[in-house]
């Protein structure tokens, strides 16, 4: 199965496991499944980062590269695709991240792993 990591879920594999769904950590132990990291996701830790909404241990760039690693998370990039599939999508939630993560997954046929309920609201397949 190929999961795409929303954000917050991300975090919480790596430094806060107890607040993953029992679900999400079944999905996530689970070596078969393939796992990716948007760069949309990268965006907004960096942003939040710059204001000072979210401690990290270390920069973006450096978290983020030894986590992938460590996690063995595949990249996303931000394809023109996700973003025309993006302005084709009803407008269900205001977080631009969440909708292009949204739109990224119908694109690519993959799951979402994501407590975010507004995201219910798209044809998405989400996993919590």
């Amino acid at each position: 199965m190929r999961v795409l990591l929303d954000t917050f879920p991300f975090i919480w594999l790596t430094s806060e496991p107890s607040k993953l769904s029992r679900l999400a950590s079944e999905v996530l132990s689970n070596q078969e499944n393939e796992f990716y990291l948007s760069d949309a996701s990268v965006l907004e830790l960096s942003l939040k980062y710059n204001d000072g909404s979210l401690d990290m241990p270390s920069t973006p760039r450096r978290w983020v590269k030894e986590q992938v690693k460590t996690w063995n998370i595949r990249s996303l990039g931000i394809t023109r695709e996700y973003c025309y599939r993006l302005a084709e999508l009803p407008y269900h939630h205001d977080d631009a991240i969440d909708r292009i993560l949204a739109a990224s997954a119908l694109s690519e046929d993959m799951y979402l792993l994501t407590n975010e309920e507004e995201l219910s609201k798209y044809p998405v397949s989400i996993l919590w």
